[in-house]
């Protein structure tokens, strides 16, 4: 459980100083993984919240730090992840969905906003207000971007992953090619969402206050 009301930004310090604090890039990625593990499947949108909060309110190196930190994850298979139910996953009685997978931050809301989850759908508007510091913070590192869209791709195009509606898999290759393409991340988001709505983008969707509190 949270705090009525968390201390995002205190939150989001003591991870950055624990980074700072630990020289090895395999110890952040350990570090990154503990955090995530303590949150749980159902808290992981506030291991996202805390990334956007180093990217809105961090000092460039502390942003380039963790996107670093990042690559290291992507390029070892141990980017921090949370649980959504795939796309096809069973319902089970009790509430949730059968078949599950383990979902970087990016395609974890691509797959929350897209399709059946088990919890209630990501509004357009928190997608939004989400993805785009994501998409600035892993940006910060080159290396982070183009290694993130080539795990994007492959995947929306795994044939046998199962994970992936078809509408969300559009979605995911067009954030993947725009964001590729260098274009702004407002520019990206709008790409992504209107992929994964047909067109509609952000207008068709009303606001929605999640569980977990919104980022900010």
């Amino acid at each position: 459980m949270l705090k009525a009301q968390p201390d995002w930004l205190a939150a989001a310090q003591a991870l950055v100083d624990g980074c700072e604090a630990l020289p090895r890039p395999q110890d952040r990625i350990t570090l990154m993984e503990t955090v995530c593990q303590g949150l749980g499947d159902a808290l992981y949108p506030a291991f996202v919240n805390l990334l956007c909060h180093i990217e809105r309110h961090g000092e460039p190196a502390v942003q380039a730090l963790v996107a670093q930190t990042l690559v290291h994850a992507l390029g070892s298979g141990r980017l921090p992840s949370g649980r959504l139910a795939a796309w096809g996953g069973a319902l089970r009685p009790q509430g949730g969905y059968g078949h599950a997978r383990s979902l970087g931050p990016i395609e974890y809301l691509c797959a929350w906003h897209a399709q059946p989850s088990g919890r209630e759908p990501l509004s357009a508007s928190a997608f939004d207000a989400a993805l785009q510091p994501l998409l600035r913070l892993v940006g910060t590192d080159p290396a982070a971007r183009a290694l993130y869209c080539a795990k994007l791709r492959a995947d929306a195009q795994d044939p046998l992953g199962g994970s992936w509606s078809r509408s969300a898999r559009q979605g995911v290759l067009a954030l993947a090619d725009a964001w590729e393409a260098a274009l702004d991340a407002p520019e990206v988001v709008a790409r992504c969402l209107a992929a994964l709505n047909g067109g509609s983008g952000l207008g068709a969707f009303p606001a929605w206050r999640p569980a977990v509190p919104p980022v900010r």
